[in-house]
């Protein structure tokens, strides 16, 4: 870790706080739209965003290790269930849930396995009281099937399901909650907007499932990154 350039762990870190702000406002626009698909997803990238700040930047970091850990382990209880249901309901398929579990799961690494302080002020969660260093195979098939994840992601012409998923009606994260359906791009449907002001526009506009996804590939990538620095 001392070799790589301090500045990109700060480039690092700025980029997960922007991907957890611009969570933020999702969330907002869903309280706003009435639209429910997707709000766990950017829940869990809020608090992914805020913790991973803070690993790639000491100084960033805050709270007890433990109080992390609890959040993780809720957040991959919550998205395995969710998995489990979504192969119930429309069966054999790789949810969007299951990929935010492992998600989940390699915040979990990152806190029970961390690495020690760097050079300045780069460390990798050093509050965590855990002990050992992870396996690496283990950190090595997690770090894969992430970057698969993104560059799937990044390939997939359905915009939008790695947060909203392939079965949900709505997935315009700026959709409005009247108006009929429109087949969208991927056989998806949405919510098309029923008047055009400079807000509605704004909000439509930052909101693209596109944008969404690339919240999901930044996310993505930075976790394996981290993992395999761990390696």
């Amino acid at each position: 870790m001392t070799m790589t350039p301090a500045w990109l762990y700060y480039l690092c870190g700025v980029l997960m706080l922007a991907v957890a702000a611009y969570s933020i406002g999702l969330l907002l626009i869903s309280l706003r739209t009435g639209r429910k698909a997707g709000r766990d997803v950017e829940l869990s990238h809020v608090f992914m965003g805020v913790s991973m700040a803070g690993m790639f930047v000491a100084d960033w970091a805050f709270g007890p290790s433990g109080f992390w850990e609890l959040v993780f382990v809720a957040f991959l209880t919550w998205f395995v269930v969710r998995a489990v249901r979504s192969v119930v309901t429309y069966g054999p398929h790789v949810p969007h849930t299951a990929v935010h579990a492992l998600m989940s799961f390699a915040m979990l690494l990152m806190y029970w396995f961390p690495m020690g302080s760097g050079t300045g002020s780069m460390s990798m969660s050093a509050s965590s009281a855990a002990t050992g260093r992870v396996d690496p195979g283990l950190a090595f098939v997690v770090a894969f099937l992430l970057l698969g994840s993104a560059i799937f992601t990044l390939a997939s012409p359905t915009k939008g399901r790695s947060v909203y998923g392939s079965h949900n009606a709505l997935v315009a994260a700026g959709a409005s909650a009247s108006g009929g359906l429109v087949q969208a791009e991927g056989g998806l449907t949405v919510h098309p907007a029923t008047h055009s002001s400079s807000s509605d526009n704004f909000v439509l506009a930052i909101s693209r499932p596109v944008f969404v996804d690339l919240t999901h590939v930044a996310m993505s990538v930075a976790m394996g990154f981290l993992l395999i620095l761990m390696i």
